[in-house]
This record gives structure tokens, sequence and C-alpha cells, in this order.
């Protein structure tokens, strides 16, 4: 009896031992076979705040530190949020491009996305029906062969920017902003053309341009509490003054995209000819099923994105200009051997511009507006190359180091060299298999890349053979005759862009009858 009662309490008291090896056990397998351990690498961050340091420093980010310590994709995590960031064009192209089918969300962006913009930005929204809707329609748009019609109004424009420059030379930003809010007014809602020193065409940019200034504050990683704790998106409006804010700008920004494509919609209905973006997206509204609502957003949405990026672009043409005396003389030369004096350059003059088309690629390549594109988010767990890819998984590409990697552009990649893009006749090569055929990758990946490139090559092609033709650009000196300094590793920064510091710039009339012929190309295109 007692050695049956040992046995039993022997037994019982094993027990609780083979449980506890049992659980750790389970643990230790569980971990083993975890595929959370295949991660991508990346640095080690903070106590539940993770790498919120890191992701908040674009400097290092778009330098080649992170891809020189940790690889093609380094992996951040913030406050538990998986996020990559993606150093490579191959990784970008493969992962974005070729995977989009579960690359091309966005992550949840409940301020911005949900609140701001009320789930109708086709920059911010989900990978859903209405985006799709709004995609397929502003691509009709502004296709390659599409957006030939604002020919005119981009030569128009380009002429008055010409002038503007030649006029206020030490004011080249004003002119600059102008010339792109103007452009991109006419060829979206058929406005009057803004005029240099002109207030009240100013005064609905000023409008755009304010939405797009707060998008930018609260796109900004740790801008609200909401992001961190989705929850607080069902607090009442009256208790959450972040929220009441966000729908009152909502209301507001709606009833100005609105009231700018009313004017559109009036023409419509009277007969008169427009072929603004605006009308198109109008006319073509019972095959896309988009709502008024849809429709005024994705207008509004195409002047803040465009706007801004391409005045942006242009200043730092204008600096490469400055930096670069001998590719101003090159490109001099090619426009008078084939444009000459005696008229303005003209769109059927790009195809024999091809030093000028190359100045737009290596712009765009050397200095990109966005260092970042906005983020994509995966939709399901992905593998790629041994590494662990988490569904809900913030992907950044990371343009400034992908355009500026020497095993795709040479050692000279930091450079600004239009001659990369031309083969040994002079004539445009194919650019990159990755690019696009771009020779850049400023304009993002995917089923996200930007809808609006073609009107941007377009823009600044005509503009900077323009400019060009007409004037010469010059460093300014100091009281010694010493030029100025000039370091475009000097910039301004405010993470989701970067424009060139404030610099000094001289422009001088190349010959005199070209005020005239300017002068002449602008009445007439109007």
């Amino acid at each position: 009896m007692a050695s049956s009662w040992t046995t039993v309490s022997g037994n019982l008291n094993a027990t609780p031992v083979l449980l506890v090896v049992g659980l750790l056990t389970f643990c230790i397998v569980r971990y083993l076979r975890s595929p959370w351990r295949k991660l991508p690498p990346g640095p080690r961050g903070l106590p539940f705040l993770g790498n919120i340091r890191e992701l908040s420093d674009s400097r290092w980010l778009t330098s080649s530190a992170p891809k020189e310590t940790y690889g093609e994709i380094m992996y951040l995590s913030v406050i538990g949020q998986p996020i990559m960031v993606l150093n490579s064009q191959r990784v970008a192209a493969d992962l974005l491009d070729r995977r989009a089918r579960i690359y091309s969300s966005r992550p949840r962006l409940i301020l911005a996305s949900e609140i701001y913009t009320g789930g109708v930005d086709i920059a911010l929204a989900y990978h859903n029906d209405i985006w799709r809707r709004m995609r397929r329609a502003v691509h009709e748009g502004l296709s390659a062969s599409a957006v030939k019609r604002y020919n005119p109004i981009q030569a128009k424009e380009a002429a008055i920017l010409a002038l503007d420059l030649l006029a206020n030379g030490s004011e080249w930003n004003t002119s600059l902003r102008r010339h792109s809010a103007s452009l991109i007014m006419s060829t979206v809602y058929d406005t009057p053309t803004i005029t240099p020193g002109d207030p009240v065409g100013y005064e609905p940019v000023k409008k755009i341009n304010d939405h797009g200034v707060r998008m930018q504050r609260i796109l900004m990683p740790g801008s609200s509490w909401v992001e961190i704790f989705p929850w607080m998106k069902k607090i009442p409006s009256r208790f959450a003054k972040w929220k009441r804010l966000g729908e009152y700008w909502f209301a507001r920004d709606t009833e100005l995209f609105q009231g700018l494509l009313g004017k559109v919609k009036n023409d419509i209905s009277h007969g008169i000819e427009n072929e603004t973006l605006g009308a198109t997206l109008l006319k073509q509204q019972d095959r896309s099923e988009l709502s008024d609502l849809e429709i005024a957003w994705l207008g509004g949405t195409m002047f803040v994105a465009g706007a801004d990026t391409t005045s942006i672009s242009l200043g730092w043409w204008l600096f490469a200009m400055l930096l670069n005396p001998d590719a101003q003389k090159r490109a001099q030369a090619e426009l008078d051997a084939v444009v000459g004096r005696d008229r303005v350059p003209t769109f059927s003059d790009l195809p024999r511009l091809p030093y000028i088309r190359a100045m737009v690629k290596e712009t765009l390549r050397w200095r990109p507006a966005l260092p970042f594109a906005l983020p994509h988010s995966t939709t399901e767990d992905d593998w790629y190359e041994g590494m662990f890819i988490p569904k809900g998984t913030v992907c950044i590409p990371n343009i400034k180091p992908c355009n500026l990697d020497p095993a795709i552009y040479g050692d000279d990649a930091a450079l600004f060299v239009p001659e990369r893009h031309l083969d040994a006749e002079g004539a445009l090569k194919p650019g990159h298999a990755d690019t696009k055929e771009e020779g850049h990758v400023a304009y993002g990946f995917g089923r996200r890349i930007c809808v609006g490139r073609h009107m941007a090559n377009d823009t600044m092609a005509i503009a900077m053979a323009t400019a060009l033709w007409a004037a010469e650009f010059h460093r300014a000196k100091d009281e010694h005759g010493v030029d100025l300094p000039l370091d475009p590793d000097d910039y301004v920064d405010n993470h989701a862009i970067q424009r060139p510091v404030p610099f000094k710039c001289n422009t001088v009339l190349r010959f005199p009858e070209a005020l005239d012929l300017l002068a002449e190309e602008r009445d007439r295109q109007g």
C-alpha cells in the first residue's frame, strides 16, 4: 500500500515538471520555426518605440549608409509596425512591380486618408474599388497620347517662364512656382493664365497649396496618436479637437475642389469646347462610375501632386545649370543647330533635342523632389530571397539612393551628367530595365507609379528648351568677383520633399530678338 502511494505521489510530483518541459519544448520549436526569425536585417530600436529615430532621420535614410550597413532591404519597426526600406532598384522592382498584386495598397493612414481626405485622395487611397476606378479614369486622361492636347498651354507657359526669368532672375523660385501652378490650373480647370505678380490668380492656388502643406505635416511619422492607437478614431468629434479639425478641412477642401470644377461643368453644359482633364473626367463619368465628389478630389489631388514637385525639379535643374556650365553650353549648341534663333522651340523639335530630353531624365535622377516614394503596404505574407515579409508591412521605396547607385549609373553617379542617358551617336538610349525607360525611378513603382509622369516630362522638356534658347544662367559673384559657393548636398529637407536652398542666379539674354519672339509665342498660344 505504501509503495503504491509512493508511486502515485512520485507521478504527481513529476507532472508539473513534464508540463514545464513540454511547454518549453513547444515554445522552442515554435520559435525555431517562426518566420519572424527570418526578417530582413536592420538596426536595433528603442524599447516600445522601436526605430522611430532612424525613420525620422531622412538625411541618414537617403544616404548610402543604410544599404552599405544592412543591404538592399532594411527592416525597421515602430511601435510594432513592421517597415521595410527598399534601397535598390532591383529589389523595389522585384517586389512593387513584379509582385504588384500584394504590394499595391497603402498603409492605413487614419488622419490623412480617412479623415482629412475622406478616403477619396487617390495618392493615399487603399487598393480598393474606389482607387481602381479613379486610377483608370485619370490614366486615360493623362496617357502619353492624351497629354499632347496640353502642348499649346505648356508652350505658352514656357514662354512666360523664360520672360519672367529674364526680367526677374533673382526671383527664380517665385517664377517657377507661378509657372507650375498656372500650367496645372489651366490643364485641369481651364482657368486664365496666372500672370507674374497677379494676386487674384494666386488665391485658389494658395488654398490648394495650404492643403498640400497640411497633408505633408500630418503625414510626418509620429504626427498623430491615432495612427498608433487606432481605437481613438471612435472618439466622438466633440471630444477630439484633432478629429474635428480634420472633418472641417475635408469639408472646406471639398468645397474648394468642387468650386473649381464648377466652371468646367458650366462650359460643358453650354456646349463650350473644353479639353481639360476636369472636362475629360466629367465627360467619362458614366463609364468611370465616379461620383462628383471623387472627380473633384481627383482634380485637386493632381494639382497637389504635380505643382510643387515640378517647380522643385526645375529649381534643381537651374541649380545644375549654374554648377555645370558645360552642360548648359552643350544644350544651347543643340538648340542653335536644331531651332536657330528666328523662332522659339516647339514640341515638334523635341525628338531632335536628345540632350534636352536627357537633361530632364538626369535632373529627376540626380535630385528627385521626393526622396521617398509614398509607402506601399503588403496585403499578405510573402518571402523574398529567404527573408520573411509579414502581411501589413509598410514598404518605403528609397528613391534617392536608388537613383544614385554606382552599380547602375557608374562611379560618377553622384554628379549631374546628362550624357549618361545618350548612346555613342548622341541619341537617347533605353533606360535601365527597372525604370520603365525613364532612366530613373523618381516616379515610383508598380501600380502606384505617378500617373502624371508623361505630363511632367513634356512640361520640363519644353520649359528647359525655351529657357536655354533665350537665356544664359550664371552663378552670382561676391564683391571680389568670386563665384558664390553652391553645394548640391545642402538642401531644404522636410522629410517628404527636398528642395534646393535659396541661391542667387544671374540671367542674361542670349540675343535681343528673343524677347519679341517669346512675347509673340505667349500671345499666339493665348
